[in-house]
């Protein structure tokens, strides 16, 4: 995993769900118009994240790439900055989008059951939180991570775009509670159990309590999978393609938990894993050169200390921490 692109990311996510609550609370002011409008056309991805954190994204789009052209048309044909007081009607299309994905929605009704609940939640960098959602489930998130909870009269669903979150299911037979990752989703009535992905091509489940179904979706690396039923004290993890699904000791349990009191436990972890494990707290990029990117780490370390760690690491292996202007770190053989 490149750390730096993972912080791009969780970025992106972030400002994508202010923006998407901005839109569903009301009416833009016209210099927050402006800025949504930089912000669409400074990165294809912008556009995408949009979508995806917004309840009306078929508005979406169809309004967007509309907004986006004539962005982009804007930006070949004018040399000078547009005045705010130019740009509402571009906007209006926006709103109007918006305005018939939502009338459309309520003629031909819509495709599942009206959302009762919906929150966002997330944490910034190096901070963790626990919230209670609406239906009682507590939600334990570790740094960097964001999510939506949906609340239908048929089911419980959380988007789970980057990061890592512990679940203590509020148990409703009548109501699946169905956590969405980018690789697969996890389906549940009531357990307790913990999601990690913070790349695209990785995740890992753990249960604590209960049986989870997990549905991997189809990607570059793998094809669809069945579902897998994973029982307490089991994991699964994916990595570059391959699955693994594993028993966990009482220990070992603790250990993968152990972030949720703001720990790092190890037993003969790769660096590189470590690496982007604190890379994604700290969102700072931090990565390791191949020849010791497989050094094995054990012990339990604190992830908010970054500075102890990489002391430790130079203290116990024989590497060098290189830091360079921009915060970016590397560790590197020792010569």
């Amino acid at each position: 995993m490149n750390p730096s692109s993972s912080h791009s990311l969780s970025e992106i996510e972030e400002q994508a769900s202010l923006w998407a609550t901005r839109l569903e609370d009301g009416e833009l002011t016209e210099i927050q118009c402006a800025e949504l409008d930089a912000w669409l056309i400074a990165d294809p991805r912008h556009r995408d994240m949009l979508a995806t954190f917004c309840d009306l994204s078929a508005g979406l789009d169809q309004v967007l790439p509309h907004l986006s052209a004539l962005s982009e048309t804007d930006a070949r044909t004018t040399s000078t900055v547009t005045p705010i007081e130019a740009r509402p009607s571009r906007w209006w299309w926006l709103g109007a989008g918006l305005a018939a994905a939502a009338s459309l929605a309520f003629f031909f009704g819509p495709a599942r059951p009206p959302v009762d609940q919906l929150e966002r939640i997330a944490t910034a960098i190096a901070e963790c939180r626990s919230v209670s959602l609406s239906d009682g489930t507590v939600v334990e998130l570790n740094a960097h991570t964001n999510l939506v909870f949906e609340a239908t009269t048929t089911e419980r669903r959380v988007r789970l775009g980057s990061g890592q979150a512990f679940f203590a299911v509020t148990k409703d037979p009548s109501r699946p509670f169905i956590v969405d990752t980018p690789l697969g989703s996890v389906r549940v009535t009531g357990t307790a159990f913990d999601v990690r992905t913070v790349t695209a091509d990785s995740i890992a489940v753990t249960v604590a309590e209960g049986a989870v179904e997990v549905r991997l979706g189809e990607s570059d690396l793998r094809s669809a999978s069945a579902p897998i039923q994973l029982s307490s004290h089991s994991q699964l993890s994916v990595q570059d393609g391959e699955s693994e699904v594993r028993q966990l000791s009482a220990e070992v349990l603790a250990n993968e938990l152990a972030w949720r009191e703001g720990q790092l436990a190890l037993d003969n972890a790769p660096l590189r894993e470590v690496l982007d494990r604190f890379a994604h707290f700290h969102g700072v990029g931090i990565s390791a050169s191949s020849e010791v990117s497989a050094f094995a780490l054990s012990g339990r370390f604190t992830l908010a200390d970054l500075d102890e760690f990489l002391l430790i690491l130079e203290t116990v292996h024989p590497v060098r921490v290189i830091r360079d202007q921009s915060g970016t770190i590397r560790v590197v053989g020792r010569e």
